[in-house]
């Protein structure tokens, strides 16, 4: 029987794992559906994103209705554009609620609670770290898109190089994320898919890294597709 996992959230700044050489991976569109799992796919523009909201968002009455432990604003994120970081409240707690079970291939190897990080490795060399975290030094008014920004930008990624995703809610939406790819100095492959949450001050970040660039795309779906996203 599959049970969600939700990991610690600790009270520190955070940085973004190893710096890339280049982005040279494309990551659109690198995670497609597996089975029943929710897509984790390439954002739109941020014009084509505040058209489809404008047209195709469900109103208050047709969202997901609240948990009773949960804030009302947090149970209405079915889908959580940069945009909506502003209205959650500054208690609010992201994090990932990850199927271990559904993580075919994939064992948990560690776990560091300091940063709120846990490990997973595949038989074909990849290791994935799951991480979230609070961030002590975020302006609350800054927004989550320049948020998430500097988060890269701090681990010397360029930010002109950032490209959109969407990774699957746990309300059946999606949230948008930043990411990059690409060849690092110890001549793996990597990429790291985040999102800062400015209000609240906190952090979701994934990062893959693989001995090939043929294994990055294909493991990377593997974790993005069921580490869902969730509001408490």
């Amino acid at each position: 029987m599959s049970r969600t996992t939700v990991l610690p959230v600790t009270r520190r700044a955070t940085i973004v794992g190893a710096a890339v050489v280049l982005a040279v991976v494309a990551l659109s569109g690198c995670a497609g559906t597996s089975g029943s799992a929710p897509e984790a796919r390439q954002s739109p523009s941020k014009s084509q994103s505040s058209q489809s909201s404008q047209s195709s968002s469900p109103s208050s009455a047709e969202r997901t209705p609240a948990p009773t432990k949960t804030t009302d604003a947090a149970a209405a994120a079915t889908d959580l554009t940069f945009e909506d970081g502003a209205a959650l409240s500054a208690s609010t707690l992201p994090a990932f609620g990850l199927e271990v079970s559904a993580l075919d291939g994939w064992e948990q190897t560690g776990e560091d609670s300091s940063v709120g990080s846990r490990e997973y490795t595949k038989s074909d060399g990849s290791v994935a770290t799951i991480t979230q975290q609070r961030i002590t030094d975020l302006d609350p008014s800054m927004g989550d898109r320049a948020a998430t920004e500097q988060l890269f930008t701090a681990a010397g990624m360029p930010a002109e190089q950032l490209e959109e995703q969407l990774l699957p809610t746990m309300t059946g939406g999606t949230a948008q994320f930043l990411s990059i790819a690409g060849h690092t100095t110890d001549g793996s492959w990597s990429a790291t898919v985040a999102r800062a949450f400015a209000k609240p001050g906190a952090a979701l970040i994934v990062k893959v890294q693989t001995p090939s660039q043929e294994t990055l795309r294909p493991d990377l779906h593997d974790i993005l597709v069921h580490a869902q996203v969730v509001l408490t």
